[in-house]
């Protein structure tokens, strides 16, 4: 089978875009993407990673009218969804139509918008990924977050302060990244006198969602001259599963990275996300993976905490991130001396993730 390589790749801000619909958020990171090849190559499918537009926007079949809108119509097209690991399964979407042959060059574009509506809709909306009994008695995702978070502090005999190196990390990374929703820094006061969202879980314990879309070319080794720097696509991984919160015990596999010689970025929809995700990938020790951050290369771009949490488009702004940093024109906060990259883009929960390696 055909190598896979990321071809080009384009971001669009995280933020609140008030004057910019779904549409034209996607349709901006495309026209940010042709601009990154030296040469277009004709796209064969393109593929939507989205979460919510069919809850909030009331739109569906968003491949199809998004084709239209680039100018691609007649090309295959479809929208993945499977919450905020979207992205990821996008990524393995289009990595699977390039390595079988079925495409030659697929368009991935990630995108989600969150601030047209009210947070008692979005909460509605992002409720959805919970079990139908959950969503019916109007939980949400956070109070999950909040049990696992006590649940890892009992087991590690640590305390709330322990997460706030997350915040001061993502937001210290966050300020050097232009792309980033939250660009200013904070430290550990400013955490902890923060509004308790669930107990023990603080506002700064829990990522935003803000507006957002990414796009990136996966392309077969035929057409890896259209840019100066391909980045290959490795492997694609994929775990689900059923967390066990009282355990710690999550559905993820070892990473097959040294983690100070990759470039890392993680799906930190909650401090203790990150702690969890980190210490189950071997990439840091039990218990105090959150006192090791100065060691890796992790989540340089702010992270969903304070790039933004853009919904189904997350996996695909990681992989955008990663590969922009393996060809050295990230424009944030540079790795050092990384040849190698690792996505881990999930849901927000865990349950299900998509591990995709990079490499130059």
């Amino acid at each position: 089978m055909t190598r896979v390589f990321i071809t080009g790749a384009s971001m669009v801000p995280v933020n609140r875009h008030y004057d910019m619909s779904l549409f034209d958020l996607a349709e901006s990171a495309f026209m940010g993407l042709r601009k990154t090849v030296e040469e277009m190559p004709e796209v064969d499918a393109i593929i939507v990673a989205n979460s919510f537009a069919q809850k909030l926007e009331n739109q569906s079949m968003l491949g199809f009218k998004l084709s239209k809108r680039l100018g691609l119509s007649g090309k295959l097209s479809m929208t993945v969804e499977q919450g905020d690991a979207s992205g990821g399964a996008g990524i393995l979407a289009a990595y699977s139509m390039v390595k079988s042959g079925v495409a030659r060059n697929v368009l991935v574009v990630g995108l989600d918008k969150f601030s047209d509506f009210p947070s008692k809709f979005v909460n509605d909306a992002v409720s959805t990924t919970l079990e139908d009994v959950s969503y019916y008695e109007g939980l949400l995702p956070a109070p999950y977050g909040a049990l696992i978070m006590k649940s890892y502090m009992s087991k590690y005999g640590v305390k709330a302060n322990y997460f706030y190196n997350w915040a001061i990390k993502m937001h210290s990374n966050a300020l050097e990244n232009p792309y980033a929703y939250l660009r200013f820094p904070v430290d550990s006061e400013t955490v902890r006198k923060s509004q308790e969202v669930s107990t023990p879980m603080k506002l700064f314990d829990i990522a935003p969602r803000a507006d957002g879309a990414s796009s990136v070319l996966v392309s077969s080794e035929d057409f890896k001259k259209v840019s100066d720097s391909p980045v290959e696509i490795g492997a694609v991984e994929f775990d689900s599963g059923e967390p066990t919160i009282s355990s710690l015990e999550f559905p993820l596999r070892k990473a097959q990275v040294k983690g100070d010689k990759a470039v890392i970025e993680i799906s930190d929809s909650f401090s203790v996300s990150a702690a969890i995700e980190l210490e189950s990938l071997g990439l840091a020790e039990k218990g105090k993976s959150l006192e090791s951050l100065d060691s890796l290369n992790v989540n340089l771009s702010g992270g969903l905490k304070a790039r933004g949490y853009p919904g189904g488009a997350t996996g695909v702004y990681q992989v955008a991130e990663v590969y922009m940093q393996l060809i050295d024109q990230f424009p944030g906060k540079k790795a050092r001396e990384a040849e190698e990259g690792l996505v881990l883009n999930t849901d927000d929960l865990l349950r299900t993730s998509y591990m995709i390696y990079l490499r130059r």
